[in-house]
Order: structure tokens, then sequence, then C-alpha cells
């Protein structure tokens, strides 16, 4: 069997789950000795060393180079890949790592990964959400399956596309603790002053990461914690505004990029990690989070409750009293901490590469 990926995911994100899940798909797929894995990456800088995948079982396609993150690295790893693709031969599967397949690669099956339907929800806070719907909408008709990464995402997909229900299969990811680096735990320490809650990754306006900060402010806590922003670039000009217009500067500190040795680290010294999304199809970092022993709280909407069951402290993104309290009560009900600490290594359990891997190879055989 021969499976193609290609590079749109890796062309907008160096970081980030999606990329996260297409690596850990070659991953799995490269051990397999009847399938051969194909990856149009053209340039790319990606966290995760997909050029290290390439063996007998995997190819991967890319061009030397440097280019950020974002639309002028998309466009030319589409004019590169579709200028290759042709030349690759005819797949069995073409699995497209975002909203639209290139035109140029032959494939006899299209099976797609259906992530969230945060545009769909809250269409307000998106600039592009038109563009955006409408590859969706000529994707999933094009598809001969589609995965959904939870339950949630599945119900979300069926409920905003005339989609048949049995072209859709639920496979969870899968979740691996983070590497430890002893070095990794001494410069955090270097970088934090005094204990602190934890934010990571993207800010993005339905992650509500601007309900937190007003929420951390009406709290008090920021007295006694200081706020750690990991990940997702920079902290922008608005965004320092704001903090600075909560009374915060003092107190909330961003770690811009790092490894993922430093990332484990920061969970781990966390007095919480606080996940405030408006809508997940799966959510990482909460397991993450779990893996290192750190309480969470988070949104007790979308698929957060279905994927992290009852380990986290809950509370409703769209009442900021709802989240002042579960804050409070997060940090200072060390019954309760631990707890959520215990049973989160539980659930984590649940949450296997492999199995995500026999799954959707399963899915890609049953639609030959």
């Amino acid at each position: 069997m021969r499976v193609l990926y290609d590079h749109q995911v890796f062309s907008l994100q160096n970081a980030g789950g999606a990329s996260r899940y297409y690596y850990e798909l070659l991953r799995y797929l490269v051990e397999l000795p009847d399938v051969h894995a194909e990856l149009l990456l053209g340039i790319s800088s990606s966290v995760y060393p997909l050029r290290n995948l390439a063996s007998k079982r995997v190819t991967v396609t890319s061009l030397a180079g440097s280019l950020p993150p974002g639309i002028r690295r998309f466009l030319v790893n589409e004019a590169f890949g579709n200028a290759v693709a042709p030349f690759r031969g005819k797949m069995d599967v073409y699995h497209p790592t975002l909203y639209r397949c290139m035109p140029l690669v032959r494939a006899r099956r299209i099976v797609v990964t259906h992530h969230d339907c945060v545009h769909e929800r809250f269409p307000e806070l998106f600039p592009d959400v038109g563009k955006v719907l409408r590859a969706k909408k000529r994707l999933f008709a094009q598809a001969d399956a589609i995965i959904c990464v939870s339950e949630s995402s599945r119900k979300d997909l069926l409920k905003f596309y005339p989609i048949d229900a049995a072209k859709t299969r639920v496979i969870y990811h899968g979740m691996t603790p983070l590497p430890r680096d002893p070095g990794a735990a001494g410069k955090l320490r270097r970088q934090a002053r005094r204990e602190y809650l934890l934010y990571v990754g993207s800010r993005a306006a339905y992650k509500n990461f601007e309900g937190l900060l007003q929420a951390f402010r009406e709290s008090g806590l920021q007295d006694s914690l200081d706020l750690l922003v990991f990940g997702g670039g920079p902290l922008t000009t608005a965004e320092t505004a704001v903090i600075a217009g909560l009374g915060l500067s003092n107190c909330v500190s961003s770690i811009r990029e790092a490894s993922d040795e430093l990332l484990r680290e920061a969970y781990a010294g966390a007095k919480l990690f606080i996940y405030p999304s408006l809508c997940e199809g799966f959510g990482f970092p909460p397991l993450e989070a779990m893996a290192a022993g750190c309480p969470v709280l988070a949104s007790n909407t979308s698929a957060i409750p279905e994927v992290c069951l009852d380990a986290p402290f809950y509370f409703d993104p769209l009442d900021r009293s709802s989240l002042v309290r579960g804050l409070l009560r997060a940090v200072n009900d060390e019954e309760a901490r631990r707890k959520a600490v215990a049973r989160g290594s539980q659930v984590i359990a649940r949450y296997s590469w492999t199995k995500c891997g026999q799954e959707t190879l399963a899915l890609y055989r049953e639609c030959q």
C-alpha cells in the first residue's frame, strides 16, 4: 500500500497538535513492511524530525532553504509538491494534512482528518472564515473517509456539513509524554522567578487567552503567582497593552519558542496548567500536563471533557466568574489537587499512538 501525505500543515506551522499527529502517523507507518509512505514536505523548519523518517519505507521529498511558516512557504511548497506529484505515480491513499487536496496528486482514495469546527462555531473570530469553510466543504465532498479525532468533533462535522455519517470514523490521537532533560530544569528556573501558573501554545482568539488574563487579575493570585506563557510566538503589541492595562506586566512572562524538554519541565514545575479554550477537537496540552504530574484547569466545552474525563478542574469559558472560582479552587484545594494529579495519570494511559496508527491503517485498507 502506498500512502501520501502533503506539506500543508508543515508549511503553516513549525509546531502544534496537527503537525505532531501527522508526524506520529508517519513514525508508525515506517515500521510496517507492507506500507510505503511518502511525504511531499518541501521547505520545512518543523520541530518534528520529519526528514529523519526517510527510509526504505518512507520517502520524504524536501527542499533546501529557509522560509518562516506562513503563506509564502505554503505557496512555494504547493508549487514544488504539484511539480513532483505526477512523477510519484498513483497512490492507494492520499491523506491531505489540511483543508485542500493538491490537484496534481493521483490517488485511488482520499482520507481526510477533521479536527474541529472552530471556524464554524466562531466565524466572527476569523477574517478568512468564508475561504476556510468553502475549502473544507469541497474537501469533505471529495473524501472517501473522514477521520474525526473525537466524538465531539464528529458531531460538529455532521451538524455543519451534509456528510454521510457512514463515511466518518472516530480515531483518538495518541499521547507520548514529553522527553526529560535535567539541563532544561535549570534553564526554566532562570526564567521563572517564583511559583507560576502555565498557559501553553497558540493565543488565537478562540483560545481565550485574554479571558484568562482578566480572570487572573480578578482572582488576586498575581500577588503570589506569576503567569508563564509558553510558546505561541512573542507576545504581540496588543497583548502587551492588555497585560499592562490590567496591571500584570510584572507577573506575566513568556517563553517564545523552546524544546519539548523545556516544555516538559514547565509543566512539571507549574502550580497549575490552564486550558481556557472555547473549542477544541481533541487537545494535547492537558494530557501533556497530566503526564508531567501537573493539575489541570480546563474549559468544560467541546471535546475537552470527552478526552480528559474527570481528571481536570473544570469551568465555563463563557463565564469569567466561573474561571475565577476555578483558579482559586485549583490553586488552594490541596486534596482536590492530589486527586486531579492521580486521576490524570490514569487518563493518559487511554491514549496510544500505536492504537491510533493501527486504527488509521485499518481505515486505509477498508478504503482500497
